[in-house]
């Protein structure tokens, strides 16, 4: 591995077609080309064939053919000669592989007649966009990919605490039950959260698939299959070093600090985990590549940040404490307010929360739900509180829930690095504009970020 360099599987992948291009008059083995995009073999196999759509092997031949037949056509070299040095032992072996790849004899290639053409692949120019020149110098191992193409998946979904692990495990006895060449044939293993599920809660979903062809029927009373939408995504690397899910977490963070000055916004398809190197039980051994969906910013979603003074209103309140604080805190008030009668589609009820994020599953975490109610309402369950909610200046921007991690941490650097805000001593609110009691990732949010301005600033 590049010591301090964290690679994309592209990037490995287009380090070892610049291997096999600089070798294609050379006897070189599988292993060296491997070698070469820091892979096993068997990872190699599988991976470059997702990315070029051509086993290595095919590949290596389709470039020496091409060459050898340009050089026919133009040098007028014996046939003999060609094959030497394009590291065939005969002349036979030359001519058959010749023949089965461009359907003439290098004899009639030699005469003029035809020349065959297979181009050399430069993946990082057919499936990358160019970044600005600053953003790649400090975010080098985030790159933009133009296009994720649609893919045709299997896929099994556990709820539960650590999901993860037992998703993968249902996916491998399936895997394996069915024979699947995930080594070797065009097979991706992608791992990601439930679309439906919150993974700040203590339990949450967790969903695992494999690509499989578009005419591939899946008989399981288990494995269901969907098409995950393609499009644009930010992409890094993960390698297998140390704690994977910290590494991982830290890569999801580094996209949102990328994102920031950048011309791109949070995209709505599905966020991906890319599983890469797997044993011949389908154990995990290789590192992770992180898909992050972006779109470019429209004026719109430049101007999304509002400038908003909240009055003062009275809540009722309930706070739950530790992991999955959130479900708790949800569950109560939720059902407190249904035996109250409470219309959450009524346009003057307001839910929203407020928390110590950067604690989320910590035992001293907290997490503090509100609903908006009348001044005169009376309260008589001792958990649930009565309070005034003080108001003040905010700033606010609506998103989804399944990107507010991330975009609370942007909205944070925006005011650190502004010229004309300072953050606000009242406390900031996550507001769900839901009109019933769910919240899930797919749900609008308001951010509301406390907020002085730099003429009030002044005047202190």
């Amino acid at each position: 591995m590049i010591e301090g360099m964290t690679v994309n599987y592209y990037e490995r992948i287009q380090k070892s077609i610049d291997f096999m291009e600089d070798n294609l008059e050379n006897d070189i083995k599988v292993e060296e080309v491997a070698k070469e995009a820091y892979m096993s073999v068997s990872c190699f196999y599988r991976i470059f064939f997702a990315i070029t759509g051509y086993q290595a092997k095919e590949y290596l031949i389709n470039r020496r053919i091409s060459r050898a037949s340009k050089d026919l056509k133009e040098e007028q070299t014996r046939v003999i000669d060609i094959a030497m040095k394009y590291a065939y032992n005969s002349v036979d072996a030359f001519s058959r592989i010749f023949k089965k790849i461009t359907g003439c004899t290098p004899s009639t290639c030699a005469q003029g007649i035809y020349q065959y053409r297979f181009e050399r692949m430069n993946v990082m120019e057919k499936y990358f966009a160019s970044v600005d020149q600053e953003k790649l110098e400090q975010y080098p191992d985030i790159k933009v990919l133009s296009d994720l193409p649609q893919m045709k998946v299997a896929y099994y979904c556990f709820y539960g605490k650590n999901p993860e692990s037992e998703a993968f495990l249902v996916m491998k006895q399936w895997v394996l039950d069915n024979k699947i060449d995930y080594q070797n044939g065009d097979y991706r293993i992608f791992g990601y959260n439930a679309p439906d599920s919150d993974a700040t809660a203590e339990e949450y979903g967790y969903e695992v698939c494999v690509t499989i062809p578009e005419d591939m029927e899946v008989m399981s009373e288990k494995i269901r299959t969907k098409t995950i939408s393609g499009g644009l995504y930010a992409v890094t690397s993960i390698e297998p070093k140390g704690n994977l899910g910290e590494e991982i977490a830290h890569g999801w963070k580094r996209f949102s600090e990328w994102l920031e000055g950048s011309k791109y916004v949070y995209g709505e398809a599905q966020w991906l985990e890319e599983h890469l190197g797997f044993g011949d039980d389908f154990e995990h051994l290789g590192g992770v590549d992180l898909y992050m969906p972006i779109k470019e910013k429209t004026k719109i979603e430049e101007l999304e940040i509002i400038e908003e003074y909240i009055d003062p209103f009275t809540v009722a309140t309930y706070t739950a404490t530790g992991r999955g604080a959130e479900v708790e805190a949800r569950k109560y008030l939720f059902s407190w307010a249904k035996e109250q009668k409470i219309d959450f589609a009524n346009e003057d009820v307001r839910i929203f929360a407020f928390y110590n994020f950067e604690r989320i599953n910590k035992p001293d975490y907290f997490y503090k739900l509100f609903i908006k109610i009348p001044e005169n309402m009376n309260i008589t369950d001792d958990k649930i509180k009565k309070e005034i909610f003080a108001g003040g200046r905010y700033l606010r921007r609506q998103v989804k829930y399944k990107v507010n991690g991330p975009s609370w941490f942007n909205f944070i650097q925006s005011i650190e690095q502004s010229e004309n805000y300072s953050f606000g001593e009242q406390p900031f609110m996550e507001e769900y504009l839901i009109k019933n009691q769910i919240i899930d990732r797919e749900t609008d949010i308001i951010q509301h970020m406390p907020v002085m301005t730099t003429l009030l600033l002044d005047s202190i």
